[in-house]
Order: C-alpha cells, then sequence, then structure tokens
C-alpha cells in the first residue's frame, strides 16, 4: 500500500537523513519515468492470496548538486523483499539501507517501519534509479495508488496484473484535468487480465496549508478486493459493508481486556457521583486528561485496538486504544457503550465504499435513553455532546453484535464555537480604560485550553494575557480571573481590566477612536497567483465583540463609520456602531457557516475581505463642544 506522499516528506525530515531540496513545481529533481506493477499472487501453503509490488522509480538531477531522500514503509502486513539503487549506473558503496521502527518524541510506533537512504546527485545530469520488491500479505491492505510524487513526474504507469480467480475494483479518481490513459490486456498464459494506466506531466504536490485531503485532490486509483476464488477454495474479502465489519468483528475478539482491572479504576474514577451523566462525564473526562494520543496507522497495528487495561498502564494509545479504554471502563459501571469506526473529513470515501480506506478513526458510542452520544477522547477538552469538526456529518458504522448500525455523527452549527468578548470603556488622554468579560464555547475553548496547558502552569496566565492582548505590548491586562483551566465542562471564561495605550489619535478637537484592535480576518485575501487548491477553516465558529464607548463629558459624536453588512450561504460579517445617549455601541459578528471556501469562491471571498479590512480602517470621531 502506498502511502500519502506528504507523510513520506514529514518522516524524511523526522529522521534526520540528508533530504536536500525538497519538491517544487520548479524542483531540481523530477522523475522522468515510474512504474509499479502490482500482480496478485496465490500461496498455496498458507491458502492465502499476496500482492507483489514491483517498482522502479528514475531521477534526474536537472541543475545543482542535490540529496535524494529514499523512504519505503513496510509492516506486519507489508514486507520489502529487496531494494536496488544506482547513481549514473553504479552502485554507491558507502551508501546503505537502514531498516528501523518509525519513531516519533520517542514513542515507537508498533507496527510501522521504514527503509530510508539518501542518494548523493553530485552534478547537472546526474541519474538515479531505485527499485523496491515489496509483498503485501493481505489484499485487504491493499487500498490505494496514487500517481503523484513528492518531485513532479513526466511519465509514471501503474500496472494491475489480475488473474481471473481474482475479484476486484479499481475505482478512477480525481482523474479529471490530468493525462491519464488505460489499457487493459488479455494474458492468455498467466489467465489474467492486464491493466496499465499511463500519466504523463504530474506535478509534485503543493503542499498547501489548508487544504482538503489527498483523496478529494489527486489521481488515484481506489482499489477494492472482493474475493478470490483459487484453487477451488474462496477467500471473501469485501464484497460488502458487512463483510468489513465482520472483519472489524474478527479483529476484536482478539482482544483480552482485564475486566477486574478496568471494574476498578471504573469505580475509583466514578467514585461519590450518583448521577448516570456525572459518571459518563467522569470516565470521558478521565479519559481525555490523562491518555495521551499516539497514532498508530499501519498494518494490523491501524485496526486492531491495544488492550484497555494497556493503554491505562502506558499511559498513552492510539484512537483504537483510548476507544476501547473508553468503552470497558463505562461497561464496567453498566453502560450500554459500543465501538464504532469511521473516516475523518481528511477523507473521500464512505462506507457505500466497503474498503480499509474509507476509516482513519475510532470512537466509542454511547446508548443511553433513546439517544447516542459519540465520545472521541482524542479531543482535548471538548465537552460530552459537543463534535469536533473532523468527525461531524460523518457517516459511522457502530458494532452492534454480529450486525452493525451505520449512521451519521450530528452536523453542528456555529453557535457551537461561540467567542463572545464585551468591553467596557472610557477615553483617558490617548488611551481607553475599561473593564473586559470574554467566554468561549465548543472548539474555541478546546482550543485555547489546549494551548494553555501545553505551557507550564506558573506562565499559562501569562500566555492568556498575550492571548488576550492580540500580542500587542500596548494592551494592559491586569486583574485577569478565569474559570477552571483544567474544566472540559461547560464554558470558559475570562474577566478583567485592561489600559490601551495610544488607542486614541487627537487633533485639535477632535479624538479618532479605533474601537476594533483584533480585526478578525483582515486581509486574510487569497493570493490567487500561488494559491492552487481550496481552503479549510479549522471549524465552524462565531466572533461576537461588543464595546460600549462612554463619550466624554464636553464631546459630542462628529462622524461615525458606516455599518457593513455581508451575508451568504458561507459566511456573514457584519458591524454596526449604535449611538446612544452619552455613549456609543460597536457590535461586530462574524460568523463562519461553512469551513469549506472552494477556489471557484476565491474571488468573492477576496473582495469581501477587503470590504471588511476597509470597514476595519474606518474611525470614530469625537469633537470638543
Amino acid at each position: 500500500m502506498k502511502l500519502p506522499v506528504t507523510l513520506l516528506l514529514l518522516l524524511a525530515f523526522g529522521i534526520k537523513a540528508s533530504a536536500g531540496n525538497f519538491a517544487s513545481k520548479d524542483s531540481n529533481i523530477i522523475i522522468s519515468n515510474a512504474k509499479d506493477v502490482y500482480e496478485f499472487v496465490y500461496d498455496k501453503s498458507s491458502n492465502s492470496v499476496q500482492v507483489k509490488e514491483s517498482s522502479t522509480t528514475i531521477y534526474n538531477c536537472n541543475d545543482f548538486r542535490s540529496t535524494l531522500p529514499v523512504v519505503e514503509f513496510y509492516n506486519e502486513k507489508v514486507t520489502i523483499d529487496d531494494v536496488d539503487f544506482s547513481v549514473d549506473g553504479k552502485k554507491p558503496k558507502d551508501v546503505k539501507p537502514v531498516y528501523s521502527y518509525y519513531e516519533i518524541d520517542d514513542y515507537f510506533y508498533s507496527d510501522a517501519h521504514i527503509c530510508y537512504f539518501p542518494l548523493l546527485l553530485d552534478k547537472k545530469g546526474s541519474v538515479a534509479q531505485v527499485s523496491f520488491q515489496k509483498t503485501i500479505q493481505d489484499p485487504r491492505y491493499f487500498t490505494n495508488v496514487f500517481f503523484d510524487e513528492i518531485f513532479p513526474v513526466a511519465l509514471k504507469q501503474i500496472v494491475f496484473k489480475v488473474p481471473k480467480w481474482m475479484n476486484i475494483e479499481l475505482k478512477e479518481m480525481n482523474f479529471n484535468g490530468y493525462t491519464i490513459s488505460k489499457t487493459k490486456d488479455y494474458d492468455s498464459k498467466n489467465d489474467e487480465d492486464v491493466y496499465t494506466y499511463t500519466a504523463s506531466n504530474i506535478e509534485s504536490r503543493d503542499g498547501e496549508a489548508s487544504c482538503p485531503g489527498p483523496t478529494y485532490i489527486y489521481p488515484h486509483i481506489l482499489v477494492i478486493s472482493k474475493e478470490a476464488n483459487p484453487a477451488g477454495t474462496t477467500i471473501t474479502y469485501f464484497k460488502s459493508t458487512a463483510d468489513q465489519y465482520a472483519w472489524y468483528r474478527s479483529l476484536l475478539k482478539d482482544i483480552s481486556n482485564n475486566e477486574t482491572i478496568i471494574k476498578a479504576k471504573a469505580d475509583e474514577i466514578t467514585a461519590g457521583k450518583t448521577n448516570d451523566i456525572d459518571k459518563i462525564k467522569a470516565i470521558f473526562y478521565w479519559v481525555q486528561n490523562n491518555v495521551r494520543y499516539i497514532a498508530f496507522e499501519d498494518g494490523i497495528a491501524g485496526f486492531l485496538p491495544d488492550k484497555a487495561d494497556e493503554v491505562m498502564r502506558k499511559k498513552y494509545g492510539d484512537c483504537k486504544g483510548m476507544a476501547n479504554l473508553t468503552k470497558e471502563l463505562l461497561k464496567a459501571e453498566g453502560f450500554d457503550a459500543r465501538l464504532c469506526w469511521l473516516g475523518t473529513n481528511h477523507i473521500a470515501y464512505d462506507y457505500s465504499t466497503p474498503s480499509l480506506a474509507v476509516d482513519n478513526h475510532m470512537i466509542c458510542a454511547l446508548m443511553y435513553k433513546g439517544k447516542t452520544y459519540f465520545l472521541d477522547a482524542t479531543e482535548n477538552y471538548l465537552a460530552l455532546n459537543n463534535y469536533a469538526e473532523r468527525i461531524q456529518g460523518r457517516q459511522i458504522l457502530i458494532e452492534d453484535g454480529d450486525k452493525y448500525i451505520l449512521t451519521h455523527v450530528p452536523e453542528e452549527t456555529y453557535t457551537q464555537n461561540l467567542d463572545s468578548e464585551k468591553r467596557v470603556l472610557t477615553i483617558n488622554g490617548t488611551d481607553l480604560n475599561g473593564t473586559v468579560n470574554q467566554s468561549w464555547k465548543g472548539e474555541e475553548k478546546e482550543y485555547i485550553l489546549y494551548e494553555l496547558n501545553t505551557v507550564k502552569k506558573d506562565k499559562s496566565q501569562d500566555a492568556l494575557k498575550r492571548y488576550l492582548a492580540n500580542g500587542s505590548a500596548d494592551y494592559k491586562i491586569t486583574d485577569l480571573k478565569t474559570s477552571s483551566l483544567d474544566s472540559i465542562d461547560g464554558d470558559l471564561t475570562a474577566s478583567y481590566s485592561m489600559v490601551h495605550s495610544n488607542a486614541v489619535t487627537s487633533f485639535g478637537k477632535d479624538y479618532y477612536v479605533d474601537l476594533d484592535f483584533k480585526k478578525e480576518l483582515s486581509s486574510s485575501d487569497f493570493d490567487t497567483s500561488k494559491r492552487k487548491l481550496d481552503y479549510l477553516f479549522p471549524y465552524k465558529t462565531h466572533i461576537e465583540r461588543i464595546t460600549e464607548l462612554t463619550v466624554p463629558a464636553g464631546y459630542k459624536i462628529s462622524s461615525v463609520p458606516p455599518d457593513l453588512s455581508i451575508s451568504n450561504s458561507n459566511y456573514d460579517f457584519s458591524i454596526t456602531y449604535k449611538q446612544q445617549p452619552n455613549k456609543v455601541v460597536y457590535h461586530k459578528s462574524i460568523i463562519l457557516k461553512n469551513t469549506h471556501v472552494a477556489k471557484a469562491n476565491f474571488k468573492q471571498w477576496n473582495d469581501d475581505i477587503a470590504k471588511l479590512t476597509e470597514a476595519y480602517n474606518q474611525q470614530l470621531v469625537l469633537t470638543q463642544q
């Protein structure tokens, strides 16, 4: 199974190999020719089907000396059988492939291994050739093959050799806009169909931040292995979602959770709680607070949950281990808790396509008094019945004995993630003095609490002050009081006194006052000459800002900026100024109803951001009477 190329890039950096110059459209290194061949073979001794992968890639150095990072993954279900390489027709004697566990932050991923080595292309015109022979032990793990690479590709062939006894489906994804041809031939000698895809002039991945996942964007083939009938035997893979669920269930039967240990911990967590909801929250929040999330995504470790008591002992786990621990703790207290599989919004597929590529996440479902609660313990500081953007609206597979339940995670609106601030201000010379009350909900609250809890406890209040001041040295905060910075339940609140120096400009008898120093989304337009992919905000949100300014004695309001109102199906921007006796009230509302800004809508977005920015540049004018 080919891993996403962006992950290879990250790992090439992470292993501290000499990575040279990584890809861009004008890359010094290009792939002049690449060929990947996948052949389904039957292993009679194990009565299993394997996929033999043979890949050869030719790299050309266009201009200056570079180091080519070569990284290939393998795991319990994918083995590397052979590797060969040369530079300018000769095998470098000082280069030896290193085979190692994949490690991040001193955590070894239980089933992920990498083979890596650098190749020096020491002059313009140098040519490197790299070949790998691999075996995928189970066709279920052979899910998709991408055409793009970390370097531009001049020509690439992907070949599938499919015996007549093998039933697969090849789904062509995101081919529009690319030069990709397909042929199908019959090899009578081996009684197999040969599918050959040829692609030319494939750009390297842009690597743009905040874009949709690669399965939405880049050309690839989704491989669905349905059934094999070799040597008079039948092996069923994923002909339907029921088959996929049955395979997941078979993995769960191999877990031996220590119920005694789990029950003791559940009783400890819920001690003194008499209300069911309080018990549920105590368990859910305990897992969030006490188990560190580490992603294991390869081979069998990508689908088999760790034992619940092991996750407790290690105090870290992946989504599957954390979901299993949440489930078992709840079950120990008599609740109906179940495991669930789903794909986050990073994945373009759903369960209408039975494949291991469909899901990348596991959480826990709680069935309680006719309602289903979804508990994702990999989130930090996100309360019960709040759902992260990445899983909202996603199709979800819930265990139900030998059957399954297929439904959707609730889709929340921007109201879940309210960021609300009210300031009451007076003018003191060129300063604004006043008091502020602020609150955050949902993912807005989760983001702030997560960031604050990554710094030392004695530094958290200073960090919060810098955040509230928007990094301005002129914005001084005193008497800061907050709700608990450890609590998952309820809103996060803050109140404080402030002095904003140099916020008022005085000319003659006039005061010029800027009532908005944060100016969210100001100048956040897209550079359409550079940005090529759609943009995704992390979550829907509602920013609410109210500022009440007392008009100083002897002054009157002589000029009020015009209001702003922009509204469409994706976002609302609103700014109003209301004059009241002896004061003016500034009210701003920014609502992101949809996180996805399509490239086709960049022009409209840019036009609206220009209007918002212009509104921010207007000032209130007070004149001495």
